[in-house]
């Protein structure tokens, strides 16, 4: 059984070589596929000089670097990378974060349990923060009404134990796929978000369509959580929070009846409120911000790279003064 791993780089190489690094130690059969997002920072250059001293020691014959001609942002990375990937006729797929690093047994474990329960399609490892392995990020979830929760048994994995579980909610960060839940044209996710949420969709979708997920505690990833966020302009979090409960609100949208979503947007204007008020200091302003979400998730389909840049880049997505 062969595994396709996927990696999105943007100004990224000392991560994205870090995880290929940790990979050189994997047995169970994969190959990798790097989509870099049209980096400027020399990049993919050196992400290809460390795969070209790695392919004459034999380590990495099935490793490939493709050069986007644009930043496409999370989700549209990732299919055109699947797209490139499927070529290859893998077995199963996985989307990794490349600010991971792997576990030597990691893949085997993920591969073993999918051969035995082929009725369970999707998979996350237990994600542990790379900083502290034995300290719990992420070991799946479960969708509840508006939104979704972790559901971390315990925040240590030591204490974890090594018993496979169902869950609902998966992260992008770490998501191993039977390839049958590609669409048509091979890919897995949502191609309106630029950044966030992505998973969220996805796991509605997988819900929506009866098909089940699990999490598969023995196989470890470890997460330098946060490492994305460096490359933005975005200091205090505002941006990050705003353009994540809109696509969260999006995926409501697209998923539930008028009335439901409604009653979802009033349960999360409460919460949004609080998180506009913390960040800008002014009611004023957050009523503001929380009004312009409102209209924002009415009227549009997605986040695009142009709006990604104008919150978390350029500071002129509001028309008003957001400072407080």
């Amino acid at each position: 059984m062969n595994t396709a791993i996927i990696l999105v780089n943007w100004h990224g190489a000392d991560d994205t070589i870090a995880c290929l690094e940790s990979f050189l130690q994997v047995k169970e059969p994969h190959f990798v596929v790097i989509a870099d997002n049209a980096s400027t920072d020399g990049s993919p250059e050196r992400i290809q000089q460390w795969l070209n001293e790695n392919y004459s020691k034999g380590y990495v014959s099935s490793y490939k670097l493709v050069r986007l001609d644009a930043n496409y942002g999370f989700a549209v990375g990732n299919n055109k990378a699947l797209a490139v990937a499927m070529q290859y006729n893998p077995d199963y797929c996985m989307l990794l974060n490349n600010d991971t690093e792997v576990e030597p047994d990691f893949l085997k474990k993920l591969t073993d349990y999918a051969q035995a329960n082929p009725n369970v399609k999707v998979l996350s490892p237990c994600i542990c923060y790379y900083y502290d392995k034995n300290k719990i990020w992420f070991t799946g979830g479960k969708l509840t009404f508006a939104t979704r929760k972790n559901v971390n048994i315990t925040p240590f994995a030591s204490e974890l134990g090594s018993e496979p579980f169902a869950i609902s909610y998966i992260s992008g960060c770490a998501l191993f796929f039977d390839t049958s839940v590609l669409n048509e044209r091979y890919e897995l996710l949502y191609n309106g978000f630029f950044f966030g949420e992505e998973d969220y969709e996805f796991s509605l979708r997988m819900k929506k369509q009866g098909i089940r997920m699990a999490c598969v505690p023995a196989s470890k990833v470890y997460h330098k959580v946060g490492a994305s966020q460096k490359n933005t302009n975005d200091s205090r979090g505002l941006g990050r929070v705003y353009m994540y409960y809109h696509n969260r609100l999006i995926c409501n949208r697209m998923y539930e009846n008028k009335i439901v979503f409604y009653l979802i947007c009033v349960l999360n204007g409460i919460t949004c409120l609080k998180y506009f008020k913390r960040y800008t200091g002014s009611w004023k302003v957050a009523i503001k911000l929380f009004k312009q979400l409102m209209n924002d998730v009415r009227v549009k389909d997605g986040f695009d790279y142009n709006d990604f840049r104008s919150l978390m880049f350029d500071d002129n997505y509001f028309s008003f003064d957001i400072r407080g």
